[in-house]
């Protein structure tokens, strides 16, 4: 059977025939947005492995195989090109990332980026204790999402970008 995480991005890419197509989605206000996406090429077998050492999660892992790299919701409000809602980052831009963050965040590995709220992050101790280990964003990175990224993708694909945990 196919996992979830391979299912969701296989379903993107076939609604937006690989990100060359936009969607309209029900936004909270009542309103529809077209919005779009940008797919990137699987990750090549020797990044995956660079970033073995953290012990990530298989669907994560996974999701790195299916694309390394997704660019969710580009929205435009009124005329004005507001970008994508979510990056979730390439094994490259992980890796920059990581390197930049304080030596208090060693057991974090950030893996996206939502645009006026801010990084996630898996937390590679947590995770490796078998406890919940995905960040909420940015400044509630101290609270922790009751399940995996695939779920938490899943979800947030169809809130269409909106921040579902505050629904």
């Amino acid at each position: 059977m196919e996992s979830l995480i391979r299912r969701r991005i296989n379903s993107l890419i076939k609604v937006t025939k690989n990100g060359e197509k936009a969607l309209s989605t029900f936004q909270l206000d009542g309103d529809v947005q077209n919005v779009s996406f940008k797919i990137e090429p699987p990750a090549h077998a020797d990044d995956i492995e660079k970033i073995k050492r953290w012990n990530l999660p298989q669907d994560y892992i996974e999701f790195l195989s299916i694309t390394n790299g997704l660019f969710l919701f580009d929205t435009t409000i009124e005329g004005i090109p507001m970008g994508y809602t979510c990056e979730v980052y390439s094994i490259r831009k992980m890796i920059k990332e990581k390197e930049a963050l304080p030596k208090s965040f060693v057991n974090k590995v950030p893996i996206l980026h939502i645009r006026d709220v801010g990084d996630m992050y898996i937390d590679i101790e947590k995770y490796r204790l078998g406890k919940s280990y995905l960040t909420y964003p940015g400044i509630e990175a101290d609270r922790y999402f009751d399940f995996s990224f695939s779920k938490w993708l899943d979800k947030y694909m169809v809130a269409g970008g909106n921040e579902f945990w505050n629904f």
